[in-house]
């Protein structure tokens, strides 16, 4: 046996050369240099005997790290132009960072992605952009490189938005020109100011650009060459095309005659008669055409702006309406145009009017978020108003949210405090209904405005937190499911193989809610809460304004 320096605790050269794991009656453990002792042995013969050779003994002289492979940065670039002539700006920025991130040895590059002729000020229409933030969501991309913060959102709300998205999953925004990095202690508080300025300069930019247009109009000079159907732009003025003016003639003849909109566009499309861009003429066409006051010669200007929350709306009286005559060769004469006028007029009070107790709210409903309209639907017993916008454009374009009909009828009782609802009553006394996320705005035709809180009673397409809950693990959405006994959870969507989530009962999301909300909060959440993230241990509220409020799970 060989024995450790103490006790005797050690090898057994009979049995093995390894060290038994015990401890001597005193409790020390052997010294380190006897456990590199190295014991060398060999078997004699075919009968398992093991001799004993000898000892020898091995001291550790140096410790060397050695060294481990890094992982690479996934890294991809955004660049953006916002008009069309700057193409090959962005062409150059696309080559630029395609060439940076393919030499640097320690990125993998991610790809460069790039929106062209489209503005910064809102995240609505820019394709690219959107789908640089799925890659990230995604856990595709680790790093972003920007030339500069007024190429990546010229909205403060947008840019900090989506910069401390990102930086939850821990993915960097780089911006060149400002040398930011999102994720280092005071890239935060720097990009806030700068966003603000690059805001600010887009802001004074706009204005310059609306004074100068709004000094043509009044001067009668039109801005941009666009020309209505039955007219092409030569570069100096608008010429009729004799094929299409020719249909436009015959669309207000046959109008005058007592046909209807829809009974001329079915002929005329029965006939393979196309209209603008060569698609067939509907019913809209034919309206739009008779409400035209240009096929008189006359062009109307301002007849939309740009708000400042860059929403095109129809000018109403907000801003003066320029009328210029003479500009081009009349294709209707005034007297039928006016005539036109009439008798649209007239079909309109005499068709708003038809069977009021079953559509009592044509025409008066509008959208809070964009201001469009909103039109009844139906499925089954279930009647809803919605967007007329967020159904075309979907909810890129209009983030509202659909109104059950009974609730609006339940809002028009308590506005009008009646228990019966009157629908004479409501159209003498209410000229326009609002629908917000959190209220109903009913415009009263003395002036004053009355608002309701919106009623969540949990049922079908009410749930406040539809569409706006996320994982935080892995950025999937989260969906609403039935547990045992019926509870209602929130959970990942990944398999379970694929994301643990630890599943969030509603109770306590509503809890969370109105921890911060207050009472109503269903319609608070609607209105002013962009996303939601759970994790094992907190539920976050991300605020459409900026900020975020975070609560600590149960």
């Amino acid at each position: 046996m060989l024995h450790g320096k103490c006790c005797g605790a050690g090898f057994c050269q009979k049995t093995s050369i390894l060290p038994l794991k015990r401890r001597c009656a005193k409790n020390i453990v052997p010294s380190l240099d006897f456990y590199f002792q190295i014991l060398t042995c060999y078997r004699a013969d075919s009968t398992g005997i093991w001799e004993w050779k000898g000892v020898s003994t091995m001291k550790i002289r140096r410790v060397q790290q050695t060294q481990t492979l890094q992982k690479k940065l996934r890294v991809a670039a955004y660049a953006r132009v916002s008009v069309d002539t700057l193409h090959h700006s962005l062409a150059a920025q696309v080559s630029y960072y395609s060439s940076l991130i393919q030499k640097n040895p320690a990125w993998e590059y991610a790809g460069v992605y790039a929106d062209e002729g489209i503005t910064g000020t809102s995240t609505a229409h820019r394709t690219e952009f959107k789908r640089l933030i799925a890659d990230c969501n995604a856990g595709k991309i680790d790093l972003v490189l920007v030339k500069s913060i007024s190429r990546f959102a010229r909205d403060t709300v947008d840019c900090l938005h989506t910069v401390r998205q990102l930086k939850e999953k821990g993915i960097a925004v780089r911006f060149e020109r400002e040398n930011i990095d999102s994720t280092s202690e005071d890239g935060e508080l720097l990009l806030t100011l700068l966003a603000s300025f690059a805001q600010e300069e887009s802001r004074s930019i706009g204005d310059n650009i609306r004074w100068g247009v709004r000094r043509r109009f009044a001067e009668g000079i039109p801005n941009g060459n666009k020309a209505p159907y039955g007219y092409r732009w030569d570069g100096e003025m608008f010429r009729i095309v004799p094929a299409e003016g020719k249909i436009v003639k015959e669309i207000f003849r046959r109008y005058l005659a007592g046909e209807s909109a829809y009974f001329i566009a079915k002929t005329l499309a029965g006939h393979g008669i196309m209209g603008w861009q060569g698609r067939p003429i509907e019913q809209t066409t034919v309206k739009d055409i008779l409400s035209n006051i240009s096929y008189t010669g006359t062009m109307a200007l301002q007849k939309n702006y740009i708000s400042e929350g860059h929403i095109r709306k129809r000018n109403k009286g907000e801003l003066p309406m320029y009328l210029v005559d003479g500009v081009f060769e009349p294709l209707v004469s005034k007297d039928d145009f006016d005539k036109a006028q009439e008798i649209r007029k007239r079909r309109a009070a005499q068709s708003g009017n038809r069977n009021p107790v079953l559509m009592p709210f044509s025409g008066m409903v509008k959208c809070g978020c964009c201001g469009g309209g909103f039109s009844r639907r139906t499925a089954g017993k279930y009647k809803r108003w919605g967007c007329n916008t967020r159904e075309r454009k979907g909810s890129t374009a209009c983030d509202s949210r659909p109104i059950k009909e009974e609730e609006l009828v339940a809002a028009v009782r308590a506005v009008m405090e009646k228990d019966d609802f009157d629908t004479a009553e409501l159209r003498r006394k209410v000229s326009k209904i609002v629908i917000h996320g959190d209220r109903i705005d009913f415009h009263l035709v003395n002036g004053r405005i009355k608002k309701i809180a919106r009623i969540y009673t949990g049922q079908r397409g009410s749930n406040p937190f539809t569409n706006k809950v996320y994982c935080a693990s892995c950025g999937s959405k989260c969906e609403r499911d039935t547990w045992t006994k019926g509870t209602k959870v929130w959970s990942c969507s990944q398999p379970r193989t694929k994301c643990q989530l630890r599943r969030l009962p509603e109770s306590e999301m509503r809890e969370a809610a109105a921890s911060f909300s207050g009472n109503g909060y269903e319609g608070k959440i609607v209105q002013n809460v962009e996303r939601i993230t759970i994790s094992d241990d907190t539920v976050l509220f991300h605020l459409k304004e900026g900020g975020a409020y975070r609560w600590q799970r149960q």
